[in-house]
């Protein structure tokens, strides 16, 4: 079939033809299209730091968490973000305080659905009797030395939960939720997908490793070093569990000191961007 916009042919006057052509043309540069936007046609959002590098702009204790001022601010809001994060060149760093102090989790104070999200991560460690051997039934994160447990994670939509830790103890780089399930360690922890479970010399020890986040709709991909090594569809359908569809702030995990044994570690983040898809 030829074109008429290239070819008018006698049917169609030369007029119309150059009216029509003149629409078209004003019509592209104002970003418009003629008929409906094909399914799966909009592209993802620009990236944008989530961490500038130089301070917790962006950022607030997540509510109820240790670390926060329960005198400050109304019932329920975030509170500024307690000493225990401090940013040392360009990277933001999180521990105790002092010894026996918590550290409060950070979160954004936007709030996403659909994202895509990377950073460079470095987890302190400690112990060498570091074992995912089982120790009593259904307990899958477990170790000879309590340090060895030492985490932290990236939180999600409320509900989940990309963890950080050490393979050695069963604290996987993997996909966690707080469910009730036969498959739930300590009553409630069930992981999704133990991550790099399968690759042991993935995650570089004491070093900088890069994590990559794809979350849309159900679907939830993490990669480590260039890897993929969780790909997740949840959906889940208990009430109590309805807004974990909805979006949320992304939150950066702390755990209770007593988690790794009382072990006054860090974790370190850096280049932490985001765009939505």
């Amino acid at each position: 079939m030829r074109s008429f916009l290239t070819r008018p042919s006698k049917e169609i006057g030369t007029g119309a033809a150059i009216c029509f052509v003149a629409m078209a043309f004003v019509a592209s540069v104002a970003g418009t299209r003629i008929g409906p936007r094909p399914v799966g046609a909009q592209s993802a959002g620009n990236w944008k730091p989530l961490f500038n590098g130089t301070d917790l702009t962006g950022w607030m204790v997540a509510p109820g968490r240790g670390g926060a001022n329960p005198g400050g601010g109304t019932s329920g809001a975030a509170t500024p973000a307690p000493p225990a994060w401090k940013v040392e060149n360009g990277v933001l760093v999180g521990g105790q305080a002092a010894p026996g102090t918590r550290t409060g989790g950070l979160q954004t104070v936007d709030q996403y659905k659909d994202f895509e999200l990377e950073l460079d991560f470095m987890l302190a460690e400690h112990g060498t009797q570091c074992s995912a051997e089982l120790i009593g039934p259904e307990q899958t994160n477990a170790s000879a030395e309590k340090s060895c447990l030492y985490n932290s994670g990236i939180n999600m939509r409320t509900g989940y939960q990309v963890n950080i830790g050490r393979r050695e103890a069963g604290e996987f780089i993997g996909v966690v939720v707080h469910r009730v399930a036969p498959a739930a360690i300590r009553r409630n922890v069930l992981w999704l997908d133990k991550g790099d479970e399968k690759f042991p010399t993935l995650r570089k020890k004491e070093d900088w490793n890069h994590l990559q986040i794809s979350f849309k709709g159900p679907h939830l991909q993490v990669s480590l070093n260039g890897k993929k090594i969780c790909d997740v569809t949840d959906d889940p359908t208990d009430a109590a569990e309805a807004r974990w569809k909805e979006a949320g702030p992304i939150g950066l995990q702390w755990p209770p000191a007593a988690e790794g044994g009382s072990f006054d570690g860090y974790v370190k983040y850096r280049n932490i961007r985001i765009r939505e898809l």
